[in-house]
């Protein structure tokens, strides 16, 4: 049974910066948005829904900044320099 060898270790990058976080964050808006546009089209449609209709066009309005808002920060995100090499190999 021979020495052990200590991998060498890629430095950790912080999950708020990775792809993956981004990526997530991005789905979670786009499911937000269009569960507020179902809400907006059935508030709209029911006679007593100005209340509805508001809040749905609140979150809509919030879930596409979210939308646009991380889009633009996928651009920068990081991948794991592991990760990275596996997808070159491809």
């Amino acid at each position: 049974m021979g020495r052990m060898k200590i991998k060498k270790r890629d430095t950790v990058i912080p999950l708020r910066e990775t792809l993956a976080y981004r990526m997530m964050l991005l789905a979670a808006s786009i499911v937000a948005f269009g569960f507020a546009g179902y809400q907006l089209i059935t508030s709209f449609r029911s006679e007593s829904g100005t209340v509805g209709l508001v809040i749905a066009g609140v979150v809509g309005a919030c879930a596409m900044y979210g939308i646009v808002f991380n889009a633009e920060r996928l651009k920068t995100a990081r991948i794991p320099a592991r990760a990275a090499k596996r997808m070159a190999r491809r």
